[in-house]
Order: structure tokens, then sequence, then C-alpha cells
């Protein structure tokens, strides 16, 4: 399983594809995004089993939710900005190599890297449907979340599923680059 579990994530791994293009304008399409966009799922998946393993409780899922949602405000204020897929991209790879070593302070990189999944649905959303989408994608993220801790609690006893989990982010984070 250890060997195959990488090429099965690898397999499935596609460029982060949170931004134009796959709606926007319900709370069915945000409650949806965080479990059909894999780049969502992996960071979101990643930054749960990193506060089981970190034996920080839940102060780093809440952080990130934080993030996310300050996120989405500026990028509906502010708009999109060169580079923000780069950094969505760079939150992947960060969860990943924070699965090898638990106790680094990167850890406060996953919240901050975090906003900028919230902040490319910020830009694409319309004023009306704004915390319709919002809503929906929060209360998503915040279920992965929690399932994820909960994985990560059984990941503490198992670290060759832990590190090949954390390689499995790091290969679909060179994936995204490539596409």
């Amino acid at each position: 399983m250890r060997k195959y579990l990488p090429l099965l994530l690898l397999a499935f791994s596609l460029p982060a594809l949170a931004h134009p293009g796959h709606g926007a304008d319900s709370f069915h399409a945000g409650f949806f995004h965080p479990l059909t966009g894999l780049d969502h799922l992996l960071m979101l998946t990643g930054a749960g089993v990193l506060s089981a393993l970190s034996g920080r409780k839940l102060i780093l899922p809440f952080a990130t939710l934080g993030m996310m949602l300050v996120g989405a405000i500026a990028g509906s204020l502010l708009g999109g900005f060169s580079g923000m897929e780069m950094l969505i991209i760079a939150s992947l790879a960060v969860c990943g190599v924070m699965m090898f070593k638990t106790e680094n302070r990167l850890l406060l990189a996953v919240p901050a890297l975090a906003m900028f999944h919230g902040w490319a649905h910020g830009v694409e959303m319309s004023g009306h449907s704004f915390w319709l989408f919002t809503s929906g994608f929060m209360f998503a993220s915040t279920t992965v979340l929690c399932a994820s801790f909960a994985a990560g609690l059984l990941l503490r006893r198992h670290d060759g599923l832990r590190k090949t989990f954390g390689g499995g982010l790091i290969v679909s984070a060179l994936l995204a680059l490539m596409s």
C-alpha cells in the first residue's frame, strides 16, 4: 500500500482548478467545491492531519478556516493578482513537507497559504452570491478539516503512511506546477 498510494494520488492530481468556470453562485456550488476541487481537498486534508499530528488540537483548522474567509473577503474587495495559483500550489507542497516534521514553525504557513484558496473564490464571486457560496464553501471545508483531523489522530501511530501522504501532497504540487 505504501508504494502504491503516491501513484494513486499522482494519477488523480490535477492543476489547481479553484478558479473561474466552476460556478460560484449558490450555497450548493460553494459546498461541493472543497469536495470536488482537488487542490482544496488536499490542502484541507493536509491541514487537518497536520493539526492532529502536531498536537495543537483544533487551532490549526480554525486558523485555516479563518484565513480562507479573510482571503475570500479580500479577493472580493481587491480582485486578483499574479502568482495566486503559485501560492495555492505552494500550500500543497508546504502541507506535504510538514508531514515529515510536524513540530516545525512552518505550521503557521498552512493557514497563511490557505488564505489564497479563499482569495481565488472571492475574486470570481458576484456581490449577491458571495455569502451563499462562501457559507457553503466554509461549511464543507469545516467538515473536511474535522474528518481529516480524526484521520490524523490515527496516523500518529503510522509513520510510514503519514510520510506517504506527505509525499503524495508534494507530488501533487509538482504535477500542478508542470500543468
